[in-house]
């Protein structure tokens, strides 16, 4: 006899699954984001004031950093799918959260580039962790059906989350400065803060469902999954959504790393203080992020009216005006960049909830991990691109060069996908060689 299926509104669980096991994965999305992007939005305040940084070097030192990160990053993110397969995504949730509370906990003291570096590493292995299991877990939980719409409300609460991080936390260093703390101390107590919250993350987590995501006899090696999840790839719509997430991660990374650098070298250019900065950068970030806050359910909805391919041209459509239209902004600070930010953060979310659907649609369920996990190691992958490339073109040819590049990105992932879509409209099916 099949087990019941409970429900929560319009959306249709996976049999064994509770509500209380979809509303703790529900605040890890509300959490997730903020927790990733924290930490990379405060460095430039770090560089500055522990370093002592000129505006001429932070660009590349910005860059330089999350290239490290991601190399980690890539380095693990494969083991963490391959074992979430293994052991389930609730230990791998709270590892991972208990690890990002170390590396907050670490990096306000950290007073070299090799220091900030090492804390990095930490922070890109529980970054790893959270990042396989926030998007694993949302095809896991769901039937098909549903599974568009409970992406977008994991994704709205993203939105929240990081609107809650970017205009409130970043507030903290000018917060503390105000009570009588140093510049120094200001950033550490931030960090502090963001430590104590990964840390009840962590605990929280134990409330997901216990066991592995499917009953299966064999346990095979990480090794076998690994491989398992790039023969998946033969599958076109798999391999387009690798590629879309090499993309979509690079465009959250360019919303962290260099619109917070280029709002905060503005500000900085009319006299701010660097808390003074930092809050007017959580300000304006917050505002594309209240545009995918806002846009992010709504997509998910006509997420599951459409073909999931049809919706990640739609997406990849959005992002790339978003991205181009925010490069062509001269001055950030003014009111006129803002319809440019709302559009921006309507593609952040539209690129990144596409390709998640996309791949959730067609990830084999005894592999989900593996193949989530492979995704996420394409969009570091991407996010160590733009790092490497972007703080030198930053530097070397302005603040809006990265977005350029971005956006380039974003517009040939649109065209792959487009005559993908163009190709199966024409009656021919959608994976050559054997299905996975």
């Amino acid at each position: 006899m099949s087990e019941t299926k409970e429900t929560i509104g319009p959306i249709t669980l996976a049999p064994g699954v509770s509500r209380r096991h979809v509303f703790v994965y529900l605040f890890a999305a509300f959490i997730s984001i903020g927790m990733f992007t924290y930490l990379i939005a405060l460095t430039p305040y770090v560089l500055r004031v522990n370093l002592g940084l000129s505006e001429d070097e932070l660009g590349r030192a910005t860059g330089d950093l999350q290239f490290w990160q991601e190399i980690m990053l890539l380095a693990v993110i494969g083991f963490w799918g391959a074992l979430s397969d293994r052991i389930g995504r609730r230990l791998v949730y709270i590892f991972g959260f208990a690890l990002l509370a170390v590396a907050y906990a670490a990096y306000g003291f950290a007073n070299s580039i090799l220091t900030l570096t090492l804390v990095r590493h930490v922070f890109a292995m529980g970054v790893a962790a959270t990042t396989m299991s926030l998007a694993a877990v949302i095809a896991d939980y769901t039937d098909e059906d549903s599974r568009a719409k409970l992406t977008g409300v994991a994704f709205l609460l993203n939105g929240l989350g990081s609107v809650m991080f970017f205009v409130g936390l970043t507030q903290l260093p000018e917060l503390f400065v105000a009570q009588g703390a140093s510049e120094v101390w200001a950033g550490r107590f931030a960090y502090l803060v963001a430590a104590a919250i990964a840390l009840v993350a962590a605990l929280i987590m134990f409330g997901l469902k216990k066991g592995l995501p499917m009953s299966h006899e064999d346990k095979p090696s990480a090794t076998k999954l690994i491989t398992d999840g790039l023969k998946a790839g033969r599958n076109m719509r798999i391999a387009l959504s690798y590629m879309s997430a090499f993309a979509a991660r690079a465009d959250m990374s360019i919303l962290t790393l260099f619109l917070t650098l280029w709002v905060v070298q503005a500000a900085t250019d009319t006299g701010a203080t660097a808390p003074e900065a930092i809050a007017r950068a959580g300000m304006i970030t917050g505002l594309a992020q209240i545009a995918a806050v806002i846009w992010a359910p709504i997509f998910g909805f006509i997420g599951d009216k459409i073909d999931k391919l049809t919706l990640l041209v739609f997406g990849f459509c959005i992002s790339t005006i978003g991205y181009g239209w925010i490069a062509a902004t001269g001055d950030i600070l003014s009111a006129s960049a803002i319809p440019a930010l709302f559009c921006m953060g309507m593609g952040l979310s539209s690129a990144q909830l596409a390709s998640t659907v996309l791949l959730a649609e067609e990830s084999p369920e005894q592999i989900r991990g593996s193949v989530f996990g492979l995704q996420a190691w394409f969009g570091a992958l991407g996010i160590l691109a733009l790092s490497a490339i972007g703080g030198r073109l930053f530097d070397a040819l302005g603040p809006e060069a990265p977005f350029v590049a971005v956006a380039l990105c974003n517009l040939a992932v649109l065209l792959c996908a487009l005559a993908r879509r163009v190709f199966e409209l024409k009656g021919h099916h959608i994976s050559f060689g054997s299905s996975v």
